[in-house]
């Protein structure tokens, strides 16, 4: 058992720091090939930090664990929006960008509102998402981002979302990264995802056959919040430098990538089969996003106090306690 535990903690360690090595490199190759930081930042963060889950994902339908696969993508969503948030604006009060709070959020809720009904409104006769609602959901994924491309593209300077600012205040100082440099973060990032990923699918199932629990839970809980520590980490840092919307971008970004592309690219390799009991998870992340949609636009103020994350606190305290009750 201990070193079932000891494994998994490695694998999170291996996830965390090669989604990091990822980004990195990547960046630094955006640099030397002069492509916009903002469009970029907002590609990477969104699926960079969402690197774990997919890779978890992939490993997942590899070896028909598709419990695993629903599970992380609303366990981790869950976990962004009431967790990453709520910690975020515990740290410091958080001012919302008006188009996060009212174009991206929507989004983030209409992606789950899909897949809600795909998940109960489409193949209905066996229970499962087949490939062609998969293909549904990955161009649901490819659709926002072109939406964000050209959101992006569109703005004027004095608009431009913080996350631009964050990557300039994050790498000021640093030397610019020559091709070698880049190419190995990238391969030691693509390498620690992956061997990380197997890790912690094989030590959750293992975990979870030890206790006779089911791998959905533990999918709900230990992995969905391990493989959001990249996004805990963006948020925490993002929040100390008073950037929050790249806190909060990060998070919307990331949870409409995860609902998209988790369920997307593994129902791809193997039809996902689906049990109603993921109906309950849905709808409580309906209810998270909605919780935050409305406390973010309370008054028209547009900001998450600690009173606000508070509230986003306690309810995923509350939604954790709910799973083992």
């Amino acid at each position: 058992m201990q070193q079932n535990l000891i494994i998994m903690i490695i694998g999170f360690i291996l996830l965390v720091k090669g989604a990091d090595f990822v980004v990195k490199g990547a960046v630094g190759l955006s640099k030397k090939l002069n492509l916009s930081e903002m469009l970029i930042g907002i590609v990477l963060v969104g699926i960079g930090t969402s690197l774990p889950e997919i890779l978890i994902t992939v490993q997942s339908s590899l070896i028909g664990e598709s419990s695993i696969i629903l599970g992380n993508a609303t366990g981790s969503s869950i976990c962004n929006i009431l967790l990453v948030i709520g910690i975020a604006g515990f740290i410091r009060p958080m001012k919302i960008d008006k188009r996060l709070c009212k174009t991206h959020l929507s989004m983030s809720l209409l992606t789950i509102i899909v897949l809600f009904a795909v998940c109960n409104f489409g193949n209905t006769t066996n229970l499962q998402i087949d490939r062609l609602e998969a293909l549904i959901l990955l161009g649901i994924a490819w659709l926002y981002t072109i939406f964000t491309f050209f959101e992006g593209k569109n703005e004027n300077e004095d608009n431009k979302p913080t996350i631009d600012q964050e990557f300039k205040q994050i790498e000021k100082g640093e030397e610019e990264l020559g091709y070698l440099a880049i190419f190995i973060y990238i391969i030691l990032g693509i390498l620690g995802l992956k061997y990380g990923a197997d890790f912690v699918v094989d030590e959750a199932t293992n975990i979870a056959n030890y206790f006779s629990i089911s791998p959905a839970i533990i999918s709900i809980t230990i992995v969905a919040i391990g493989t959001s520590l990249p996004e805990i980490a963006t948020a925490v840092i993002a929040s100390l430098r008073k950037d929050s919307d790249l806190a909060v971008g990060n998070v919307i970004g990331s949870n409409i990538y995860n609902i998209c592309l988790l369920p997307g690219i593994g129902a791809v390799i193997t039809p996902i089969e689906y049990a109603n009991s993921f109906n309950t998870t849905i709808i409580f992340l309906i209810i998270a996003t909605l919780a935050v949609l409305i406390l973010s636009n309370y008054k028209g103020k547009r900001k998450i106090g600690r009173g606000k994350a508070l509230i986003l606190l306690l309810l995923y305290v509350g939604y954790i306690i709910n799973l083992f009750s």
